[in-house]
């Protein structure tokens, strides 16, 4: 590493936001390691507090605006950027500009309420759409829905261990049936030992996921120096409020985003309002109902005006790369219903491709910081040629030890749970490489979503192995496992990365900012477990739809698996297999040409769901950047990227208030998502 003279100073309000290149001119200073070390703050205790009094509160609203009491509100926590937590934030931003003026010794600095930001981010992961939403009713159902009919009891739960479910069966009537008091000994008591054990399991995965992010953190921070493009409006509130709101731009896209979200709520109450239609707004199945353009019936035109400001800060050949090879997936799908593909179900694949893309970006991250990760092993081992550690969390060896009491841990959970040790270390292995791949895609490129449904490593390796082979122990294992492999769109490594790269920005020390963030998810797990618990208990689980559907998939799916066992699938593995080599070929492509224009990450992620929604709005925004970009040049960019914050707080801002709302008439108005 380059010795360096000077320490860069904290970013403070100017004529523009945080950006790119500001953060790259400050890394950019030659500083010696020592002086930039001392420079260094820890997270203070005040924003460590406000942020553990908070993360209770924004677990209860999270859980009962997704998932419990009625219709969904909105999903918002799929997201790369929290709607609710960017509402709170702006919301303490705002009130913290008062303070300056008025009471300038309350008032929070920058680095506070970033530190804010990370901490409910990170809380919020917990109780989301894919983490504990969905693990809560899945060990709670199969005690209950057991019955002679479905033969559940002599099928799946001979193989469950009765620590990691809730065999009380009043406990688990009362949790369906609703109506009642959480705070009863007797539910407590049944609900003590599966919590507990599933909270070691779950800090335990954090804890892991937390030290590959460590590992890589000097690389990815200082040395490709990565624009991270997801925590730029939260950058922008917290050290350039003042001149955000002085800006016409701003005011224009924040008024037009609110606009449109104020007038659809209040077309949702009174029916002689005109709607302005941005979701669904044209479907092609009203159109293609024979084949072969059935086989596209399912895509959709949504405009998002959050989606359109969030994709600016974003790399134009992503943007690019997200909607042109969505379309490519479409002319897939289109292709293979014409020619009359019908012996391989499920062809092309299209999930299974993004899995093995997936797992090819996990590989290039790996490869791209090989010579960092060379001198961290050297490090660890004490030989020459090491990194200076000044500026970790953690020593590399110290890290690299306690990961691997956290993966120690892991594997006996995983053991437990009935896998072999072979099984279980292939399993893990594949969903870190996951991980590490969406850690990269949040640092490099900021998807606004990343979705990968149904392709955890269960799936894998059952095509590839088939059920007969692996088991009725490993598959019993995989659907206990099932829950936090669903899908993988709001993810603590994502997260975690990222507060990492606030810590350096705001020069507050990365040890400091560790523990604010285990802090957060062992707060954000009792907050979660209790929100809830307590609102399924209240509201039951029999009537939310939501809640009976996770709770019964993996049972089900295990159910299939047991009594149906199938043979590998080898058609989608080799799929998967191509999905991974045609990523590492765009990556090589990408890293040796600079005019190519496909980049892997867009390839791995246009195959979701989420992306059926996402791509009109990514186009929109890709054009338009492209065209600012040509004919207004630099300043233009940079000008226009006002508009744009706008259009992001404007629909989150006006979409919470209609949450907000809703949840106080218990009823679904408006979502923006």
């Amino acid at each position: 590493m380059s010795e360096r003279t000077e320490t860069p100073s904290e970013p403070t309000a100017g004529d523009g936001p945080i950006s790119e290149s500001d953060i790259d001119r400050a890394e950019s200073q030659e500083v010696e390691p020592r002086l930039l070390t001392e420079g260094q703050r820890p997270v203070s205790w005040r924003a460590l507090g406000i942020g553990c009094a908070l993360i209770p509160a924004m677990a209860l609203w999270t859980v009962r605006s997704e998932f419990s009491g009625h219709p969904h509100l909105g999903a918002f926590t799929t997201l790369s950027l929290f709607p609710l937590v960017m509402t709170v934030v702006l919301l303490i931003a705002l009130v913290n500009l008062y303070l300056q003026r008025r009471a300038a010794h309350y008032a929070l600095s920058s680095a506070e309420i970033l530190t804010i930001f990370v901490m409910l981010s990170v809380g919020s992961v917990l109780c989301s759409h894919d983490f504990l939403q969905i693990m809560i009713p899945m060990i709670s159902y199969i005690g209950h829905a057991a019955n002679p009919q479905n033969r559940w009891g002599e099928i799946i739960l001979p193989h469950v261990p009765d620590w990691a479910i809730v065999t009380d069966a009043d406990a688990t009537a009362a949790l369906v049936a609703g109506n009642e008091w959480l705070y009863r000994k007797e539910i407590l008591a049944a609900w003590a030992v599966p919590l507990l054990m599933w909270g070691v399991f779950i800090i335990a995965l954090m804890t892991v996921l937390l030290c590959i992010n460590l590992f890589f953190r000097a690389a990815w921070t200082e040395r490709e120096r990565l624009a991270f493009p997801v925590i730029q409006i939260p950058l922008i509130i917290a050290t350039e409020l003042q001149t955000m709101l002085r800006k016409r731009l701003f005011w224009l896209g924040f008024g037009i985003a609110a606009s449109i979200c104020l007038i659809n709520g209040l077309a949702e109450l009174f029916p002689a309002v005109p709607k302005i239609p941005t979701q669904n707004i044209f479907n092609l199945r009203e159109y293609f109902i024979e084949r072969p353009w059935s086989a596209i019936a399912e895509t959709k035109i949504s405009i998002y005006p959050f989606v359109i400001g969030l994709v600016y800060f974003i790399p134009t050949e992503l943007a690019f790369s997200c909607w042109f090879f969505y379309l490519v997936y479409r002319a897939m799908l289109l292709l293979s219903a014409a020619i009359g593909v019908r012996d391989l179900p499920g062809f092309p694949f299209i999930d299974h491709q993004a899995a093995g893309g997936y797992l090819a970006v996990g590989c290039l991250a790996v490869w791209l910081s090989r010579r960092h990760l060379s001198g961290v092993v050297r490090t660890i081992l004490g030989r020459p040629g090491g990194l200076d550690e000044s500026r970790e969390a953690m020593s590399y060896r110290t890290t690299a030890l306690v990961m691997l009491c956290a993966l120690a841990v892991l594997l006996a959970f995983g053991m437990g749970f009935g896998a072999s040790f072979g099984v279980i270390v292939t399993f893990l292995v594949i969903f870190f490489m996951y991980s590490l791949a969406i850690a990269r895609m949040r640092a490099e490129l900021g998807t606004p979503s990343h979705d990968l449904h149904y392709t955890g490593p269960e799936m894998l390796l059952t095509n590839a192995v088939g059920t007969k082979e692996m088991g009725a122990d490993n598959l019993t294992a995989f659907s206990l496992m099932g829950w936090f492999n669903r899908a993988y769109r709001s993810h603590f490594s994502a997260h975690s990365v990222e507060g990492l790269k606030i810590a350096q920005v705001t020069r507050s020390t990365s040890r400091s900012m560790m523990w604010a963030m285990m802090t957060a998810v062992f707060v954000g797990l009792l907050s979660a477990y209790w929100a809830i618990l307590h609102l399924l208990y209240r509201y039951g689980m029999s009537g939310q739809t939501a809640a009976i559907f996770y709770g019964q998939e993996s049972w089900r799916r295990l159910e299939g698996w047991l009594t149906f066992p199938r043979d590998a699938n080898i058609a989608a593995t080799v799929a998967t297999g191509i999905g991974f080599l045609f990523t590492l070929f765009l990556g090589a492509m990408q890293t040796r040409f600079a005019w190519w224009l496909w980049h892997p990450i867009g390839y791995a992620t246009a195959s979701s769901g989420t992306m059926e929604g996402l791509w009109v709005s990514i186009f929109i925004t890709w054009l338009a950047k492209s065209l600012i970009a040509r004919y207004g040049g630099a300043a233009a960019t940079r000008t226009a990227l006002w508009l744009f914050v706008g259009l992001v707080l404007g629909d989150f801002v006006m979409g919470t208030t209609w949450n907000v709302i809703g949840l106080s008439m218990g009823k679904t108005i408006y979502r923006i998502w």
